[in-house]
């Protein structure tokens, strides 16, 4: 009887022992695989110099907001992405009624969207705003080179 118990607990060391192997092994794998593709993805994310579309600067705003307590005023400046290079003029051309559309934009925005980490939203919201305003093309992504809410 005793030498039976002693068979169970070294067959239950002996699992104990293969578990802890075959975990080892996996998260080994698993880890391996994934740091792999990852640098995969980085290296394909990689752009030239010819991939980098042209850009364009907004300038620089300071606008109140006209509905919201604990936010008196938003600095901002704009950097837009063109679609294509003829763009830019268009742009120029535009740049009051551009002004004029960033600055309304700004001033209708509540406390949530204007301090959201990585503003995509009010990126969002600008890019569709300029863009009902072009003809010779998109803005594809706006920057914010400098954003202050106080």
């Amino acid at each position: 009887m005793a030498e039976e118990g002693q068979m169970n607990f070294k067959m239950l060391a002996l699992i104990i022992v293969l578990v802890i192997i075959i975990t080892g092994v996996a998260s080994f794998t698993f880890f391996t695989y994934f740091s792999v593709s990852s640098d995969e993805e980085s290296k394909d994310k990689i752009q030239s110099v010819e991939d980098i579309r042209p850009t364009y600067n907004a300038g620089s705003y300071t606008v109140n907001i006209s509905n919201n307590s604990q936010i008196s005023f938003v600095r901002a400046t704009i950097v837009f992405e063109l679609e294509n290079a003829e763009l830019a003029e268009e742009l120029d051309k535009r740049s009051s009624q551009i002004r004029d559309r960033v600055i309304s934009t700004l001033r209708a925005q509540n406390e949530e969207i204007l301090e959201e980490p990585g503003s995509d939203t009010i990126k969002g919201i600008v890019k569709e705003k300029i863009n009902e305003l072009l003809i010779s093309g998109n803005i594809t992504n706006v920057w914010f080179t400098e954003l202050v809410v106080q």
